[in-house]
């Protein structure tokens, strides 16, 4: 049985074999996506969103919009997001002896892209949906070579290089300026239900979605729901601000990870792995649905975490609460350490009880007041 689970949790059955929660979550890091090249991830995410939906369509900005129908006739919305894009390389130029240049998409550290293997896909001769991905590694200046100047600190971005095993006739031949790398690092299961990885940032969000969904596929729910995997969070926020404008819903809510308790981290600034989501409360987020969520949360016995945030949250939660005239938003936070890393590393069980609050939540949803009070 997996650990911390709460008196009610262990009434449920175990389930045999595998951890499906792992399972999905493999399946959706699996597919590349950097910011704006979401397509593959895009194809993989509708996969998983579509059973549980009513239908599934792709917008005009690339994101994945599962629409489940609810019973009421009044036309009552909720927006759940969560982004589909992963940071990544951009290839800048082609040097002598086939070695590629880069800039990040996204927020790496440099310190963790040495030695690392990529994959490169070759989005300008193909396509974004391209299947086609060339291996390489990342490479710098052996320490051997290293100025005294140069020995102990950490290697630029500019100065490190992706070695594909080409010369420079035959890499420019399959590569373009422009064309995207992602990390190439496998899913890996640890003990006790936890996993590590590439693009857990925001891939197991997604996870949430679907889940959250085939809940619902199992139950009464009045208001219409639409999950929606956005694309382009780590760069612009557009993918969740275009969605909001188009859907308009009554109600959104924001799924993203937050940082999960680390050594050499203070303790006020993270959330402990396995002890369920985080639900954020600051001016970013509409005091209503943060009260909902907690009463829920209780009231099903779900273990959760208060996220206190003094101004914007640097998530889709900020792009949904400024969508037209204004949107009453919440914020649900999956802990999760090492974050913009390839070995970002969470627990199933706060997956599952991410997706069981937002269910009920969603049932519970007809009595909510959404207007401003004074006192």
């Amino acid at each position: 049985m997996s650990p911390n689970k709460t008196s009610l949790e262990k009434n449920l059955p175990e389930q045999p074999g595998e951890n499906s929660t792992l399972k999905l979550i493999e399946r959706l890091t699996a597919a590349p996506g950097p910011s704006g090249y979401e397509t593959r991830a895009a194809l993989t995410a509708g996969e998983e969103l579509a059973p549980f939906a009513t239908k599934v369509k792709v917008d005009k900005m690339g994101s994945v919009v599962a629409f489940k129908k609810g019973l009421s006739r009044d036309g009552k919305k909720i927006l759940l997001a969560a982004h589909l894009d992963e940071i990544g390389l951009l290839i800048t130029g082609i040097e002598p002896g086939g070695f590629l240049r880069f800039t990040q998409v996204g927020g790496f550290d440099a310190r963790v892209l040495l030695g690392q293997e990529v994959l490169l896909h070759p989005v300008g001769r193909y396509g974004p949906d391209t299947r086609i991905a060339l291996p390489g590694i990342i490479g710098a200046k052996p320490p051997h070579f290293q100025t005294p100047e140069e020995s102990g600190q950490v290697i630029p971005m500019e100065d490190l290089y992706i070695d594909l095993g080409m010369d420079a006739a035959a890499a420019k031949a399959k590569i373009s300026i422009g064309d995207l790398a992602t990390l190439r690092m496998p899913f890996t299961n640890l003990k006790n239900d936890r996993a590590a990885g590439k693009a857990m940032d925001n891939r197991a969000c997604i996870a949430i979605m679907v889940q959250a969904l085939e809940i619902l596929s199992k139950c009464h729910h009045r208001w219409d729901v639409y999950a929606v995997a956005t694309v382009q969070e780590e760069v612009s926020g557009l993918g969740a601000l275009t969605s909001a404008f188009d859907i308009h819903p009554d109600i959104g809510i924001a799924i993203d990870v937050t940082h999960g308790d680390t050594p050499g981290v203070p303790d006020n600034d993270t959330f402990s792995i396995g002890k369920g989501p985080t639900i954020t409360v600051g001016p970013n987020i509409h005091p209503a649905v943060a009260d909902k969520l907690k009463k829920v949360a209780k009231r099903e016995e779900i273990p959760f975490q208060i996220e206190p945030c003094a101004g914007i949250t640097g998530t889709d939660a900020v792009d949904i609460q400024i969508s037209r005239e204004g949107i009453p938003t919440g914020l649900l936070g999956l802990p999760l350490r090492y974050m913009h890393t390839p070995v970002e590393t969470l627990a199933a069980v706060d997956v599952e009880r991410s997706a069981r609050l937002l269910a009920r939540f969603i049932q519970d949803l007809d009595d909510i007041n959404l207007e401003w009070k004074d006192g």
